[in-house]
């Protein structure tokens, strides 16, 4: 089964409590809506995933030393074959999409059509096979993302 990692900002989205720490708990319930809805898509064309703001964090119920995050982070974008971000203004997910493109990675970057296009993401397709998907609302993208999957998997919509 073909794996997908998906991965979004996780620092900017989290409350964080405990001075000590980098991160918090991610709370936001539409965001974290928006991150099951591109995995549903993910499933409905056969891809297994891993999200690390779940599957490392437990949306940041767990606190994980960074370190080990960021060694688990490369593990699994080693291993995936599709690699998804939504990368908003935030650096984590920046720094993952270029492991990925230095990886070789199928990349889709997932941006709402109010912000800006980056030269950096609109040049990588130059680098590595990459997407931009730009969506106006939740199900703008699910349309887009699908559409996307098809293309790549051969797969109907």
């Amino acid at each position: 089964m073909p794996k997908a990692y998906i991965t979004a900002p996780f620092t900017e989205k989290s409350v964080i409590k405990d001075k000590e720490h980098v991160y918090g708990e991610i709370k936001e319930q539409s965001f974290i809506n928006f991150l099951n809805t591109i995995e549903s898509v993910l499933r409905e064309f056969g891809f297994s995933t891993f999200l690390p703001h779940r599957d490392i964090h437990q949306w940041g119920k767990i606190y994980i030393e960074p370190e080990i995050v960021m060694k688990q982070v490369l593990k699994e974008i080693k291993e995936c074959d599709l690699f998804i971000t939504c990368p908003e203004y935030s650096k984590g997910p920046n720094v993952e999409l270029g492991m990925a493109i230095a990886l070789g990675k199928k990349a889709v970057i997932i941006q709402n059509e109010n912000e800006k296009l980056s030269l950096v993401h609109a040049g990588l397709k130059g680098l590595s096979p990459t997407s931009i998907i730009r969506f106006k609302d939740i199900m703008d993208m699910k349309d887009k993302l699908r559409r996307e999957l098809s293309a790549s998997t051969g797969i109907p919509v």
